[in-house]
């Protein structure tokens, strides 16, 4: 057999030409999309300016080009800005073209249907957990998480899950940055015990969270993985109420299956470009 010869200049060639060819201006176009979520439906240029740190001027320059495109609309009154309804087209129109999203559903239906648990997976953006599917069990008591859940890293199971994730290095910058908000009396709100959680979570490979986030939730989670370069992208969990099991019977029952659907779910991915 021949060896396989890497053409280093070839390679460092093509990377060279991606650099080349990046459009800054989409990238702050698509980032303004991004900043609009449930929780965030309606935004001031200020805002925007702000939350991206870009100076004003630009700011404008971005936004109205989404407007005249029809991807964002301005009240002529108050300046504020909201998704217009070609943003609902696209959104539509892009889940409908990928097939990642429909595996993913699959998949969760068929363990949903096994174990009548209820599932969520989410992928987190800087400090906000984004739902993209969730079953709930049925003929049981349940709790709805919102889609869109903001400073709640430190008290889900999703959170911690993904959290655990990040290479040691990068769990003690992000939690140095992170405000522990107490969600309920049982949230952890010190820094170290939060490190120290995620420490025994990247050991066992699975999170937990015992009515940190919601009184009588309990979840039991395990991080995502980018298929390609193998990166924390989210998690998976499954959740409980305190009057279904314990913490202790959770781990026993289910901490090696939600380990297993996080490794399938995880290949089912749609890979994330190194940045």
């Amino acid at each position: 057999m021949k060896p396989i010869i890497v053409d280093n200049k070839s390679s460092r060639n093509a990377k060279s030409k991606g650099k080349y060819y990046f459009s800054k201006s989409l990238e702050k176009g698509l980032k303004i999309l991004r900043l609009f979520n449930k929780n965030n439906s309606v935004l001031t240029q200020s805002e925007v300016a702000k939350a991206l740190g870009l100076n004003m001027t630009s700011t404008y320059r971005y936004i109205n080009t989404l407007v005249e495109l029809g991807y964002l609309e301005k009240n002529a009154r108050t300046k504020e800005i909201r998704p217009a309804s070609l943003c609902l087209v696209l959104c539509t129109n892009l889940t409908g073209a990928s097939d990642h999203l429909r595996m993913i559903r699959e998949e969760v239906d068929r363990i949903h249907r096994e174990n009548n648990i209820s599932i969520d997976v989410a992928f987190a953006l800087d400090d906000t957990l984004s739902r993209i599917y969730h079953r709930a069990a049925e003929e049981t008591l349940t709790y709805n998480l919102p889609n869109y859940s903001e400073n709640c890293l430190h008290s889900t199971a999703l959170g911690k899950a993904y959290l655990s994730s990040l290479p040691d290095d990068q769990i003690a910058a992000k939690v140095d940055t992170m405000l522990l908000v107490a969600k309920t009396e049982k949230t952890i709100t010190r820094k170290d015990a939060l490190i120290s959680a995620l420490n025994i979570a990247k050991n066992r490979q699975y999170a937990l969270s015992e009515e940190e986030y919601l009184p009588g939730l309990i979840a039991i989670g395990a991080p995502l993985y980018d298929p390609i370069n193998g990166k924390g992208v989210g998690a998976v969990s499954f959740d409980f109420s305190v009057y279904q099991h314990s913490i202790s019977e959770i781990e026993a029952k289910y901490a090696e299956m939600v380990k297993r659907t996080a490794r399938a779910l995880s290949v089912l991915l749609p890979p994330q470009k190194n940045r």
